[in-house]
Order: structure tokens, then sequence, then C-alpha cells
């Protein structure tokens, strides 16, 4: 085990790629939040966040895949398996223990409740009052984690989805009376399925406080020569 840790370690050091030390490519996993990560036509990941976490991994000589999932997936294999990274991932209180983080990759962006335009009866000053309205959410994500934290149920003030686009749908449909975006993305969101920024409203501002950095972050199951092999070429 000692011999083999130390084999890794000159890997690490000498920018060898893990796969000619005896290791699969890192597993890099992110979600659908145009204008920094989403699918390509051709099938590969783009985005002004992916771009940066390559050009990070390609200086540490590291081998590695990214792949888009939807982020219950995308988290779930970040907490369970080995020799995963995720981003962009708000580095929250209650998510501290379960990464090794890397910050920041981004800033962290404003969210906030949208509304349909008009819906003018949708009036919102205060967390509590929101827990009168259906909020169209994905699981395991910052505003899901938030909003359970503040006694939002599922079922019953949240409503369930896979993903960020079938939120949106559900909006524009009127099948959910709020959804979650930051404004830059709803915007694109938008703009993808053929409606202008005016068809939605903020009615209410998500509080970040919480939030320490928008970063990557690796599985704790990943080896801490990788760890420290990224980490090194980041604060350079």
């Amino acid at each position: 085990m000692l011999k083999n840790s130390a084999f890794l370690l000159t890997c690490a050091l000498q920018f060898i790629p893990a796969t000619a030390c005896g290791q699969e490519p890192l597993k890099v996993v992110t979600e659908d939040w145009p204008p920094y990560s989403f699918l390509l036509p051709d099938g590969s990941v783009g985005g002004m966040a992916t771009d940066k976490v390559r050009k990070l991994l390609d200086k540490a000589g590291l081998e590695y895949r990214i792949s888009l999932y939807p982020w219950v997936r995308a988290y779930k294999m970040a907490l369970t398996q080995k020799n995963v990274m995720i981003y962009s991932i708000y580095r929250t209180p209650e998510r501290e223990a379960q990464f090794q983080w890397l910050c920041p990759l981004l800033p962290t962006h404003s969210m906030y409740f949208y509304a349909l335009s008009d819906r003018k009866d949708i009036k919102v000053k205060a967390l509590e009052e929101l827990k009168q309205y259906t909020i169209g959410i994905t699981k395991e994500e910052y505003g899901y984690q938030y909003l359970i934290e503040h006694g939002f149920k599922e079922a019953k003030q949240l409503d369930i989805t896979p993903n960020y686009d079938i939120n949106l749908r559900k909006l524009i449909e009127k099948r959910v009376d709020l959804i979650i975006e930051s404004s830059d993305t709803m915007e694109i969101r938008l703009k993808n399925i053929g409606y202008n920024f005016e068809r939605v409203i903020p009615v209410f501002e998500m509080n970040t406080a919480g939030v320490a950095d928008n970063c990557m972050a690796f599985s704790l199951k990943t080896a801490p020569e990788i760890v420290e092999q990224v980490r090194e070429i980041f604060f350079r």
C-alpha cells in the first residue's frame, strides 16, 4: 500500500497522466446550466465554466472525461464514487464535509424566484410567504436544500422534477407558480424555447449569504494525489 501511494505521489509531482499510473481517467460531472455548462451539438460539453475546468485539468496533465447529467445524478456520483469531480457547485456549511473543495471557480450568482409576468397575484416580501405557492425545483440543488432547511415540503410546496428545463416548461404551462434561476440562465432557457425574458418576472431573491463560493469539488473517495495535483495548478 505504501509503495503504491509513493508511486501515485511521484506521478502527481511529475505531472504524469493518471492513466499512465494505473488509474482510470477522472470522471468530471456537471449539469445543464448555460452559459456555464451545456451540451454542444457534437455531444461534448461546453460553456464558460467547462472551458475553465478543461484548461485547468489539461495543465495538471490529468486524463479525464466530462459528462453532463441531471443535477441529482451528478451530485450522487460525486457523493458516492471514487475519482469524481463536480462543477459548478455552491459551497455551503451543509456540504462542507461531503467533498474536497477547490474554490472559487465562478462568482456566486444571485438566484431569484421567478413567476410568469402576468401573475399579478403573486406578491412576496418574505421567505415564509412563498409557502402558499408551488415551486418547481430539482432535488439536491442549492435552492432545494435551502428550502427544505426552512420547512418547505416535497409534494406540498415543492414540485420535484429531474431538470431545470422541465421546471421552466411547467412554469410556462402554469403547472407550478414559481421556479428558481439566475437571470442570465433564465434568459437563455427562455430563448431556447421561443420566449422573451419579459415572459417572467423575479418576485423574490434567494438568500445566498450561506454560500462561501461557487466551486469545483472532488468526491471524498478521490485520491489525495489527484486533488493536490489540480490544487497546485489552480493556485499558481
